[in-house]
């Protein structure tokens, strides 16, 4: 089973290149610039890994974090941040609330799309843990 992805960032380009390269590998993409319609998927779709772009202050998106792990706790977030907004305190505190990285801006494509594999395997890693553990108390 392929992943779904989430990749929310306000450079339409970047987001239609990255769409189409993860769609090439058979991915479920969903793309979006507006912070209202992401909830929105947010809200309706089981994700695997959601790509957070630039949007607003860097307190807004450890907000946005916050709220998404609170509906997907097990959903890995991947800060994208352009090198002029970032900050290391941030990218530890954003760490620190559940991010699965920092990374910054401008990326190579193929160093983006490992990341995104390591995140896809981290989240099926937790959810087998979190199902064994389950398991272990019925018993």
């Amino acid at each position: 089973m392929g992943m779904k992805l989430l990749i929310i960032h306000p450079d339409d380009l970047f987001r239609s290149r990255l769409v189409e390269r993860m769609r090439l590998e058979n991915q479920m993409v969903f793309e979006t610039s507006i912070e209202a319609e992401a909830k929105d998927i947010i809200q309706r779709e089981n994700l695997d890994v959601v790509l957070l772009g630039t949007m607003g202050e860097y307190q807004d998106r450890l907000a946005f974090l916050k709220m998404i792990r609170k509906v997907q706790p097990f959903t890995e977030v991947i800060f994208l941040t352009a090198a002029e907004d970032h900050s290391f305190d941030n990218a530890i505190k954003a760490m620190q609330m559940g991010a699965f990285d920092d990374l910054l801006l401008p990326i190579d494509f193929h160093a983006l799309f490992n990341r995104i594999r390591e995140a896809f395997t981290r989240k099926k890693l937790r959810m087998r843990v979190m199902k064994k553990n389950m398991g272990n108390q019925i018993l």
